[in-house]
């Protein structure tokens, strides 16, 4: 039951992780698309005043000279020597040449760079398109620029004297992304851990009533199956001591009746005795009990005992590679009883002729047991629940044979109660391949 219960705390976690994942992205991206949009605007309100400011003081020519350098006093002509300002207010005239936030660029009506910001500049020379645009990315620092159209004065048919580019840094812009993004990623570890443990304990809850009402089927299967034990037992007694004591007058019918009624009753205590060891099988066993078995010796003595019962069946049984001195560390009488059901199912559905393959080897810290059969195989939808209780796949067969549908399930639940499991490899008309799969013991 912890695997499902493990199953059911992953599968909420993964729900939960998802949502908090996608709801904290988009949250991250909103914020960092709220403050690139607060500054495109800064530009471009600044752009618009720095424009309306120049307007009437611009020179005749937009070319390098010293009228344009009076008009935008902070800025290096090209061509000429950068002079930093003489004082703070020639320095501060216009704020936005202040270099430690904002790169200018002054274009003539032909793209061509006069005048621009001293140090360094945003990737890209001349003007692109206008309006904001990003630059710089791919390259290492990237720059928000905003870029406007000069005019010399008001009026229609006015010729462009120029283009202005206005540029700030989004270092700091980037910085606050990465920070964000350590710090979301930190407190979304910490909210997973915590949805971890909300949704094991969650789990625990919900699974809670599930438990107890199969731990009441598993009690109440075993209380039936003890119970009965006695009553059937006295029955079974009973009718053997008629059956023995018949007299030679007793009509052939009453013996069949008596006959009939004893097969129906061995195999009802068959079906008692497989039901208290598989409610066994469910609850865990102390690991004192479990010590050292020598797995090939097992399956030898196996095979050598259903020898005669496979030659009765006309089915060839065949030992092939058996890696001897392979050791489990498990119970003894429950790996006998693993491989019994695994190799009489394969004897059972192989038909006249046909051949049962028994192969044990050990691979690194894994031991494999394979049993295949050239019996009629198990369809692929069928294969999954060959494992469930009271299963059977040609019940008028498994039942003229005495079968009681629990000898897999039995298999299956000694392999998972050593560590291991079954696993089936079949194909419709070509046999099936039992393949048990137990960590190597010391």
């Amino acid at each position: 039951m912890w695997r499902a219960r493990l199953r059911f705390a992953a599968l909420s976690l993964l729900a939960m992780g998802t949502l908090l994942y996608a709801a904290g992205f988009a949250m991250g991206r909103l914020l960092l698309q709220t403050q690139e949009t607060a500054i495109r605007r800064e530009l471009q309100s600044l752009a618009g005043t720095l424009h309306d400011s120049l307007k009437p003081a611009l020179p005749q020519e937009a070319r390098p000279s010293g009228a344009l350098a009076s008009v935008l006093p902070g800025l290096c002509l090209v061509g000429k020597p950068c002079m930093p300002p003489k004082d703070l207010i020639h320095r501060h005239a216009i704020s936005a040449s202040d270099p430690d936030r904002y790169k200018l660029r002054v274009f003539d009506h032909h793209g061509n760079l006069i005048a621009s910001s001293p140090g360094a500049l945003p990737v890209g020379g001349k003007p692109g398109l206008l309006g904001w645009a990003l630059t710089g990315e791919g390259a290492g620092e990237r720059w928000g620029t905003y870029a406007i159209h000069l005019h010399r004065a008001n009026g229609p048919g006015q010729p462009v004297w120029g283009y202005l580019q206005i540029s700030s840094s989004l270092a700091h812009l980037d910085a606050e992304a990465n920070r964000l993004w350590w710090m979301g990623h930190g407190v979304f570890a910490l909210a997973m851990a915590g949805v971890a443990l909300a949704s094991w304990w969650l789990a625990g809850l919900a699974m809670a009533p599930l438990l107890e009402a199969y731990r009441r089927q598993e009690q109440f299967s075993a209380d039936v199956a003890h119970e009965l034990r006695t009553p059937l037992a006295n029955l079974l007694a009973v009718v053997e001591a008629e059956r023995s004591t018949a007299e030679p007058s007793t009509s052939h019918r009453q013996v069949a009746s008596l006959d009939r009624v004893l097969a129906q009753g061995r195999r009802l205590q068959q079906l008692i005795a497989d039901l208290l060891l598989l409610a066994s099988l469910e609850r865990s066993s102390p690991q004192s009990l479990r010590v050292p078995c020598d797995l090939t010796e097992i399956v030898m003595d196996v095979v050598e005992e259903f020898s005669e019962a496979a030659a009765a069946a006309e089915v060839s049984l065949r030992a092939g590679h058996l890696t001897p001195g392979v050791r489990v560390l498990g119970v003894e009488s429950e790996l006998s009883r693993l491989a019994i059901n695994l190799l009489s199912n394969a004897i059972q559905y192989t038909p006249v002729g046909g051949v049962v393959h028994v192969t044990l080897e050990q691979q690194s810290r894994e031991i494999v047991l394979a049993i295949s059969d050239s019996g009629p195989g198990i369809p692929a939808d069928q294969q999954a629940r060959i494992f469930d209780r009271f299963t059977r796949l040609d019940p008028a067969r498994s039942r003229q044979q005495g079968g009681t549908g629990l000898g897999l399930a039995i298999a299956q639940a000694i392999a998972r109660r050593h560590g291991g499991g079954i696993t089936v490899q079949s194909e419709a008309g070509q046999g099936a391949a039992f393949m048990l799969r137990l960590p190597a013991g010391h």
